[in-house]
């Protein structure tokens, strides 16, 4: 779906999501958030519609993001691909924060062991609809019914 390599798509993803999580700690601003969101699903959106915002492979991502992370595909019919994605990751971003609700002043330990490895399966999902490899391995299944299952 990607024009991308793995490597770059997980770094990208790794980027938007963290710098989501450093607003929701309170290390960073929302400004420096939506720069690294905006340059994510720009680039996503970019290497998946490497023939123009309307080629086929754009539509797919599209479609894709829209049932992984539940946006309504009526609302999103006349947005540009790099929108939706930054909707996405958004979306994304609003599990992140119900995971770190209540840990936020937790010791290292205990963040290691309860909150690092749900963060990962965030991860893991995100990537897994941008790389590609959501359809083989999660299709019909979104972000949330993901997570209640971990």
């Amino acid at each position: 779906m990607s024009n991308l390599s793995r490597q770059a798509v997980i770094g990208l993803v790794h980027g938007a999501l963290v710098a989501r999580v450093s607003v929701l700690l309170g290390q960073s601003g929302f400004d420096h958030l939506l720069a690294v969101q905006e340059h994510a699903a720009s680039a996503l959106a970019a290497a998946a519609g490497h023939g123009g915002s309307d080629s086929e492979a754009s539509y797919a991502l599209a479609q894709a993001v829209l049932e992984a992370f539940e946006l309504d595909a009526d609302y999103y019919a006349a947005s540009d691909t790099a929108f939706i994605v930054s909707e996405s990751l958004a979306s994304a971003g609003l599990v992140l924060a119900d995971l770190i609700a209540g840990h936020e002043n937790d010791g290292p330990a205990k963040w290691q062991r309860e909150v690092v490895p749900a963060l990962d399966r965030v991860a893991q999902f995100v990537v897994s609809v941008f790389d590609g490899s959501w359809r083989q391995t999660h299709s019909g299944m979104n972000l949330r019914r993901w997570m209640e299952q971990s």
